[in-house]
């Protein structure tokens, strides 16, 4: 199972769900061994989005594009998604379904929309979340996701394209 879900990260963000939380993390460190990113594993168990914007103000993950003595909050997230558009790094939030919805949707669909509109062999962030189960990610996700002009796909169809779920109870 390692194997496929390595494959499938390659072209996929990862929603790991089932078993327990410990079960779901040994699967996430076993599959992160065998790939090559840069990895970026973010604190477990975040419920503010104060937690992600700390977490990436630690790990500076961030490139500001002109030098300034201090950079504002606003400043900081702008230069992240430009991070997250530039960048070949692995992503990791663990039980991840406990964070404020409102964030957690808005992050998730950040993250859905840069791997949906990479070129072929363009860089591009990789996204593992684990959590207890789907719990209608996918639908909430499917309301709020960025579709082109002449889209054929449907919202959940984009959704599904651009993350698969893994149930490690399997």
């Amino acid at each position: 199972m390692i194997e496929k879900a390595k494959n499938i990260l390659n072209k996929k963000h990862l929603l790991i769900i089932g078993k327990s939380e410990v079960e779901r993390r040994k699967f996430i460190n076993d599959l992160i061994v065998s790939v090559n990113f840069e990895v970026f594993r973010f604190p477990s168990n975040m419920k503010l989005f104060d937690e992600y914007y700390d977490f990436i103000k630690k790990k500076k993950l961030y490139q500001p594009w002109y030098d300034a003595k201090s950079y504002n909050g606003n400043q900081i997230l702008d230069f992240h998604w430009d991070w997250i558009s530039e960048n070949n790094s692995l992503i990791i939030m663990e039980e991840f379904g406990q964070m404020e919805e409102r964030w957690r949707i808005e992050l998730l669909r950040i993250y859905l929309n840069e791997i949906e509109n990479r070129k072929k062999g363009e860089k591009k962030i990789h996204l593992i979340i684990s959590q207890e189960n789907e719990d209608g990610l996918t639908e909430k996700l499917a309301k709020v996701i960025n579709v082109r002009e002449n889209e054929k796909r449907t919202e959940k169809q984009i959704v599904e394209q651009n993350m698969r779920i893994i149930d490690v109870s399997e």
